[in-house]
């Protein structure tokens, strides 16, 4: 299930970073931003990372606290950040930061992803489904939570709401081979 995991979180972190790299390195040449110092530029790198360890959890935090970026990349950094912590267990840890990334970005829906996808690692299906569906008509996010509440129905057996809402998905993002794949591993009854 991690590795289904893995592919959502993957899809989100991937939008976050080159939002974040951008910033950082135009930080040196403008004063607008405090200087990233270079050691940061290794600490960036190892946190927007899709190798979730200690080591990446720990670059994200130096890099949060290595220049005063606008919100949307310390939101982007918290969300990465939170991904390293879910892949490594540490949900609550995990929550935590997506709450932060919501409240910079002054928008609840990462926040309430984030959430549905740390109840959902935990087993709390009921809790991940009601995250998933207060969250899954708001643009950009809206493939990621159907897919979302598609894995939750798929854990619990209810393979028909599933397949709608993976159907959803792709119709909210056509195209996209990870919620395929999974849909053909239903057991249809």
């Amino acid at each position: 299930m991690k590795a289904l995991y893995l592919a959502a979180g993957l899809i989100l972190a991937t939008a976050t970073a080159s939002s974040a790299t951008e910033t950082f390195t135009n930080a040196s040449s403008t004063n607008s931003l405090n200087v990233v110092p270079v050691a940061a530029q290794v600490d960036l790198n190892d946190c927007l990372s899709t190798e979730s360890s200690s080591r990446a959890i720990r670059a994200c935090s130096k890099t949060i606290r290595a220049a005063q970026p606008n919100d949307d990349v310390r939101a982007h950094l918290y969300t990465r950040r939170a991904l390293h912590r879910m892949a490594l267990g540490r949900y609550d840890d995990a929550a935590s930061d997506f709450t932060r990334a919501g409240e910079l970005k002054d928008d609840d829906g990462l926040e309430l992803l984030g959430h549905g996808f740390t109840a959902m690692m935990q087993n709390d299906l009921s809790k991940a489904r009601r995250k998933f569906e207060d969250c899954n008509n708001r643009g950009k996010i809206a493939p990621i939570a159907e897919y979302g509440l598609g894995l939750t129905y798929q854990m619990a057996g209810e393979t028909l709401e599933a397949r709608d809402a993976y159907q959803r998905a792709l119709a909210l993002r056509p195209g996209w081979t990870a919620v395929a794949e999974q849909m053909a591993t239903l057991e249809m009854p």
